[in-house]
This record gives structure tokens, C-alpha cells and sequence, in this order.
């Protein structure tokens, strides 16, 4: 996947993945110890500016990896 400063596509994957581990949203803030009103905006994209560490925090909770490839433009 190329990013192109779009969350969405990211926040869809993990959803995705959610669905897959039948993982709740109160699932998804226990884990991580944020509210679930947060989990709500991360996820619904309602926060803009989200980090890699909070993409980090996500991805631990649902138990996957977070990959980040960096190479040349072709």
C-alpha cells in the first residue's frame, strides 16, 4: 500500500481485522487503557494527526504487526 496521508485506508484495515477476531470497540480500549470514545475517533477518523505510536498501540491490541517499508520511487 502507498500512503498518501490518508488514515482512512489504515483505520479500514484494522477494522477489517477487528471484524475478523471478532474484537469490540470496549475490547479495543481495555487493551490499550484509552477510553472508548477515543477508540471511537481513531478509528472513525475523526483524529487527523495520528501517530505511529498510537498506530503501534492499535495493532498490539488486535494482536498484528505494523510494517513500514520505505524505497525509491520507481
Amino acid at each position: 500500500m502507498i500512503y498518501d496521508n490518508n488514515i482512512d485506508v489504515l483505520m479500514k484495515q484494522i477494522k477489517h481485522i477487528m471484524i475478523d477476531k471478532d474484537i469490540k470497540q470496549i475490547d479495543l480500549a481495555e487493551k490499550t487503557g484509552q477510553n472508548k470514545a477515543t477508540i471511537s475517533n481513531l478509528l472513525n477518523c475523526k483524529s487527523k494527526n495520528v501517530t505511529l505510536d498510537t498506530l503501534l498501540m492499535l495493532c498490539k491490541a488486535i494482536d498484528c504487526q505494523l510494517e513500514i517499508n520505505i524505497k525509491l520511487k520507481d
